[in-house]
């Protein structure tokens, strides 16, 4: 039986009853379709895999932090490139309907560019830096990564910029960069990880002036000579010649940047590359606890095992409802996806990138279900009819409006589902017999809205069949009412005469 995943992201209350309301629904249809409810259904999952999916987030960097005034934690999440691109660049096979795929896609930003591989000086791995303009690439000299990256995951980081006391080769010189810690540096773009070029950025000028990095140039003007009056004012962007690079000078900056690529890729230190990244979604808050799996390391700005042996702040993860989606997605299974028609490109985005991110597959649902929002109005009613209101007052695709007529409709068919349940009580329901030809017309509609998705619509054949029910003397109602029971159950989860055969009267029906 497939899981039914609910995602309310930032939706208002009244939204989160509609989606709950039919998340409950599509749980009673499953168990008349599928027989009896599994407890698989369900969001739920223990704090340790919460714990141990958090860790490997923050293994492969793709975590970033916010404490807030309480003491708390905020932790954000960033998708990786591979995740982005998976969502990205999805057809029809992903199983999303087309306008979701395209809203979805809007919601990324694309650039071309290339990726850059830097050796570490000492030791195996690289950092790898995206970049879109590297035509003054010889000049660099530094790296800035941003405080969560995986290049300074075993240091502690003091607050405002730092140093990490890491070197790594410059792919085109060979030359010894310094890795900084930068806060300007945004996770969610790119590799999390920038070559600083002071001479040719202004970004990159305010930082090294900030922590006193040198100022080279790769490009100068075309009338410079060397002289003091035709020095060079940083920053220069795209302009002027190669200079000081060797075998590389008197290149324009298009020149440069064929050149230093050829040579690069040559080499297996660069890749053509389509950057698509996506703004970081939070995905919890880290809470103080006397005990727990995780671990809060102030100093080094992440989140730890609390087995790892280092002094921290024991934690536990809270509100971390859509991670608790994606650890319920087990691989190669196909979901059942609710969620409100304003999360197509909230939480239902982020979930498909969180499960490609923790399972290296992407998610491939069985249907997805989006719901138009809730119009409130001034009217005072119980949750329970509100929540019934909400999900019969319009079809899934329409804006549900809860008027007072609404509810008071709804109130209508419960009472006189009690009135028919009392009969039904003191006249047992004959099973056997078939009942009136147009009642089970109505009834098959009504099975058929059912099956569709569709509750309003399968309320709408229950409101009129009521009408037909009450009109029929007693006698004849019992061949009706067990139909009627069945379907009043799935549809607005009312209570049904004890000894009724769900499953056996759904197929008859």
């Amino acid at each position: 039986m497939s899981r039914i995943l609910l995602l309310t992201g930032n939706a208002s209350p009244a939204d989160r009853e509609r989606c709950g309301g039919f998340l409950e629904f599509l749980r009673r249809r499953a168990g008349l379709v599928e027989g009896p409810l599994s407890s698989s259904v369900t969001t739920a999952d223990s704090s340790p895999a919460l714990s141990r999916a958090l860790l490997r987030l923050a293994g492969l960097g793709r975590l970033s932090y916010s404490g807030t005034a309480e003491g708390a934690v905020e932790v954000f999440y960033t998708p990786s490139s591979a995740a982005a691109r998976q969502v990205f660049e999805a057809g029809p096979e992903a199983g999303f309907p087309e306008p979701v795929q395209k809203k979805q896609a809007a919601a990324f930003r694309a650039s071309q560019g290339a990726l850059f591989r830097f050796p570490a000086e000492r030791g195996e791995g690289a950092v790898e830096v995206f970049i879109t303009d590297w035509s003054p690439c010889p000049a660099a000299c530094a790296i800035a990564i941003h405080r969560a990256h995986p290049f300074a995951a075993d240091l502690d980081k003091p607050e405002g910029a730092s140093f990490t006391g890491r070197y790594v080769r410059h792919p085109l010189t060979g030359d010894l960069l310094p890795v900084w810690i930068a806060d300007w540096v945004k996770p969610d773009f790119g590799t999390g990880a920038v070559l600083v070029n002071p001479a040719h950025d202004a970004t990159d000028l305010a930082f090294g002036r900030a922590v006193g990095l040198p100022i080279r140039f790769a490009l100068v003007p075309s009338n410079y000579d060397g002289s003091p009056a035709t020095w060079p004012t940083p920053p220069l962007v795209k302009t002027g010649r190669t200079v000081r690079t060797g075998p590389y000078d008197g290149l324009t900056p298009e020149e440069a940047v064929g050149r230093y690529f050829e040579v690069l890729a040559e080499r297996g230190l660069a890749q053509r590359h389509r950057d698509v990244q996506i703004e970081r979604q939070r995905i919890g808050k880290l809470v103080p606890a006397s005990a727990g799996d995780l671990l809060w390391s102030a100093s080094r700005g992440s989140v730890l095992s609390a087995a790892a042996g280092i002094q921290g702040i024991p934690s536990e993860l809270a509100e971390a409802a859509l991670l608790t989606a994606a650890l319920a997605v087990d691989p190669g299974s196909h979901p059942l996806l609710v969620c409100p028609a304003g999360e197509q490109a909230g939480d239902l985005l982020a979930l498909r990138l969180l499960v490609h991110d923790l399972t290296g597959q992407p998610l491939v649902p069985a249907a997805v279900y989006l719901l138009q929002k809730v119009q409130e109005s001034k009217v005072e009613a119980a949750p329970e009819l509100f929540r019934l209101a909400a999900l019969v007052g319009a079809p899934l695709q329409q804006v549900a409006v809860v008027k007072q007529q609404t509810v008071e409709q709804v109130q209508r068919f419960l009472k006189v589902h009690q009135e028919l349940l009392s009969a039904a009580t003191a006249t047992p329901a004959a099973e056997s017999s078939a009942p009136p030809e147009s009642i089970g017309r109505a009834y098959g509609k009504a099975k058929a809205a059912v099956l569709e998705g569709d509750p309003a619509k399968a309320f709408g054949f229950l409101q009129q069949t009521q009408k037909q029910l009450r009109d029929l003397p007693a006698e004849g109602r019992t061949s009706s009412l067990p139909g009627y029971f069945v379907l009043a159950q799935v549809v607005a989860d009312v209570a049904a005469p004890p000894d009724l055969a769900a499953g056996r009267i759904w197929e008859r029906l």
